[in-house]
């Protein structure tokens, strides 16, 4: 979209007075027009062609009241019509074709419960049939193929018992076979190909010892002999060829 969206706590960016969202040019640093000016926290970013989704804990965005969730024009900055209008705390967005993946602290959304984890249509912001209703909050998702990977503090999603990390079916909402477990919490999540990588507050994870990142065999569920192991919390990963950061 021509610059890059970034969540954060403060007040000023790149030069410029903007309230926890800016677009910063990636050549020289200095935040742009763009101001959606949020009211609360931002805590995750989705960009989907000429949109960018917000969540947060914020009351309105874009000039336009909308609870916790918004679809924010790349280009003026100010909210599209959709309005899911979320329960509660928004931590994670993910865009795949129609659907738009949400996670957090809620317990609704549009009217309808789902707690911690949803998938809304990207038209009509309407939650879909798909509901694999976490117990506790979901702080991290990531979406390949079939499958939705969930992250947090959770002991129950898709309708079985998992420790925090699960895979969830795309189309049932019910949880896989697929059962890492980890002994603390899940903040972040990463995909390459069949491999997960998490970052959290564990110290175990996939049935070894590992401080709080870890990778993972997306087939077995197992820890790979990958173990950077981190000696604090960890609460973002990102991807970019052979490197994680």
């Amino acid at each position: 979209v021509g610059g890059a969206a970034k969540a954060f706590l403060g007040a000023n960016i790149g030069g410029q007075a903007r309230n926890r969202i800016a677009k910063i040019d990636y050549s020289t640093g200095a935040a742009t027009a763009w101001n959606p000016d949020a009211s609360l926290q931002v805590t995750a970013i989705a960009v989907s062609g000429s949109t960018i989704y917000a969540g947060g804990n914020f009351r309105t965005i874009g000039g336009t009241s909308r609870n916790r969730l918004a679809a924010l024009d790349a280009t003026t900055g100010l909210a599209t019509a959709w309005d899911p209008s979320v329960g509660a705390n928004v931590n994670s967005i993910v865009v795949t074709g129609p659907k738009v993946y949400a996670a957090g602290a809620f317990t609704s959304v549009g009217g309808l419960t789902r707690l911690g984890i949803a998938a809304l249509d990207s038209a009509s912001g309407i939650a879909t049939s798909w509901n694999p209703a976490a117990n506790g909050i979901v702080r991290a998702i990531a979406v390949t193929g079939s499958s939705v990977y969930a992250g947090g503090n959770f002991t129950n999603i898709g309708g079985q018992a998992r420790a925090r990390i699960a895979a969830v079916d795309a189309t049932t909402g019910l949880a896989t076979a697929w059962n890492p477990g980890a002994s603390g919490q899940v903040n972040c999540l990463a995909l390459s190909g069949t491999t997960v990588y998490a970052g959290g507050s564990f110290t175990t994870l996939g049935g070894q010892p590992r401080n709080r990142i870890g990778e993972i065999s997306g087939t077995t569920g197992l820890a790979t002999t990958w173990n950077p192991n981190s000696s604090g919390n960890v609460f973002a990963l990102a991807l970019s060829g052979t490197t994680v950061y």
